[in-house]
Parts: C-alpha cells; sequence; structure tokens
C-alpha cells in the first residue's frame, strides 16, 4: 500500500515538474519573442521619425523659399497698382496679434496709396454723456438701441465725404474733422489720421475683421461695410489665415470681395489687386474661390 501510494506520489510531482516546465517555457519563449517585437517596433519607430524630420526639413526649406520669392516679388507685382489712391484699414476684429498691420500698410505705400488705419474698438461705452456728446453731429435722434449703427455710419461718411458733401448716413452735413476727434477723445476708434491735412477724402478701404473671440460682424462691420458700398468706395474684407472665428461668409453675403489670409504677403498682394477692382474670394480657407487673382 505504502508503495503505490509512493508510485502515486511520484506520478503527481512528476506531472507538476511536466506542468511547470511547460509553463516556464512558454513564458520563456513568450518573452524572447516580446522582446523580438519591441525591437522590431522601435526600430521601425525610429524609422518613421527620421522620414518624418526630413520631411519637415524639406517642407521648412520649401516654405522659406516661398517667402522669400514672396518677398522679392511681391513689390514687383504691386508697383503703383494704387498710385493716387487714399486707402483706409479699418480694423474691427478682437486679434491677439495685429502686427500684420505694419506690413500691410508699407505694402499698400508701395502699391503707390496714401494710407491711414482706423481701429474701431469693439466694446465701446455708448453712455448717455457720448449720445449727448454725439447728438450734435446727427439729425436723427441718438438712443442706445440706433446710436451704434448712427456712430459708425457717420464715422465712414466723415472719412469718404468732404466738408462740402452731405452725409448719407446720419442725415448729418459733411465732415471737419471734429466728429472724428470726438469719437477718438472717448475712445470710441484708435487712429492715425493728421486731422491738420483738411479734407483727406478715401477712395478706398480694406476691413480687417476675424475674431480670436466670439464676437459677430453685424454689429459693427456689416453697417461700415453697407455705409462704404452706398458712397461707392471700393472696398475688400480681410481676415487672418489664423483667426478663430472667420466673417468671411458674412463679408461676401454683403457682396464685397474678400481675403483670408491677409497676414501673409500673398494676401496683401491679393488685397492689393482687389482694390483695382477685381472681385473674387481670395486665400486658403474653404470660403475661398481660389488662391490670389490673376496678376496683371
Amino acid at each position: 500500500m505504502l508503495d503505490m501510494r509512493y508510485h502515486i506520489a511520484s506520478l503527481i510531482a512528476v506531472f507538476l515538474a511536466l506542468a511547470i516546465g511547460i509553463l516556464l517555457g512558454t513564458v520563456i519563449v513568450d518573452k524572447g519573442l516580446l522582446a523580438n517585437q519591441q525591437t522590431s517596433l522601435v526600430k521601425r519607430i525610429e524609422s518613421n521619425f527620421n522620414v518624418l524630420r526630413e520631411e519637415n526639413r524639406t517642407l521648412k526649406s520649401e516654405l522659406y523659399e516661398k517667402r522669400e520669392f514672396e518677398n522679392k516679388a511681391a513689390p514687383l507685382v504691386i508697383k503703383d497698382k494704387l498710385a493716387g489712391a487714399n486707402v483706409v484699414i479699418i480694423a474691427t476684429g478682437l486679434l491677439t496679434d495685429n502686427s500684420f498691420l505694419t506690413n500691410l500698410t508699407d505694402d499698400l505705400k508701395r502699391a503707390g496709396a496714401t494710407v491711414n488705419n482706423v481701429t474701431v474698438e469693439k466694446d465701446f461705452n455708448i453712455n448717455d454723456q457720448a449720445i449727448t456728446l454725439l447728438q450734435p453731429y446727427m439729425q436723427t435722434p441718438l438712443n442706445k438701441e440706433n446710436a451704434r449703427e448712427l456712430i459708425l455710419k457717420r464715422m465712414v461718411d466723415d472719412l469718404g465725404t468732404s466738408s462740402d458733401n452731405t452725409s448719407s448716413a446720419a442725415g448729418a452735413t459733411g465732415s471737419d474733422n471734429s466728429y472724428l476727434l470726438q469719437l477718438k477723445s472717448l475712445g470710441f476708434i484708435k487712429t492715425d489720421i493728421d486731422f491738420n491735412v483738411p479734407d483727406r477724402i478715401f477712395n478706398k478701404a480694406i476691413i480687417v475683421g476675424g475674431s480670436d473671440k466670439d464676437e459677430v460682424p453685424r454689429v459693427t462691420d456689416l453697417p461700415i461695410i453697407l455705409e462704404l458700398k452706398s458712397l461707392n468706395i471700393r472696398t475688400v474684407g480681410t481676415e487672418t489665415s489664423s483667426c478663430k472665428k472667420s466673417y468671411m461668409r458674412p463679408y461676401q453675403a454683403a457682396g464685397i470681395p474678400t481675403v483670408d489670409n491677409i497676414n501673409e504677403r500673398i494676401g496683401v498682394v491679393s488685397a492689393i489687386y482687389a482694390l483695382t477692382g477685381i472681385d473674387g474670394n481670395f486665400g486658403t480657407k474653404k470660403t475661398a474661390g481660389q488662391p490670389m487673382p490673376t496678376l496683371q
């Protein structure tokens, strides 16, 4: 009996040892396979990274060459395109970075234009005091419901008409610069206009909209655009390629040409050609019909 038990125990021990051996062998094999897979994966990642790094270098080189070409070609293709024009840049968008306005102004001057900038403050406070100060410039009674639209329209009238003409927006007579000075003193606008120059009449306008905040163009941009159109001032609606809130569709619905990459040299060239009378929607976004106008 003892021999039988010993024999059974021996058999069990043998099977257990065999099972353990099989299990250990499987683990060792799996570890070996896993190590091989890991090595293979690392090599593939390194290979893909090297390919991406090389592609990135190529793209940077191509981008540099593109910008160099644009910088060299732009002065040639815009030369005298706006000779004799008075252009006002009206900035309405809440943008984090508007440093591109300097380059835009410089290129407009290279095209032969006289250029001034007006920035409309989005959140200017139309209180009772402001209404009292601005009412003498209007024939229509101002209230908090209609004041913003009428104030902006009168601003456009003063930019686009001489002092011996009659304003078409707010029913007031032409400009002697005092109205624009009043808007500036109230903090409604910022401008580099030299008010000592009499009757500077702007005959072309660039609206710089788009926003990095949740703003809509209805309350500021559209009244300005509609008034510019009523005065037959050639107007181009623009925004940067990186703005978070696009104004392109409302601008296009208002019937003006648009450029959605005004912060880029090619966008500035497009805007200048659009100011000469070429219609279209230019840029890189879905709302654009073509990258840029045909150069002439």
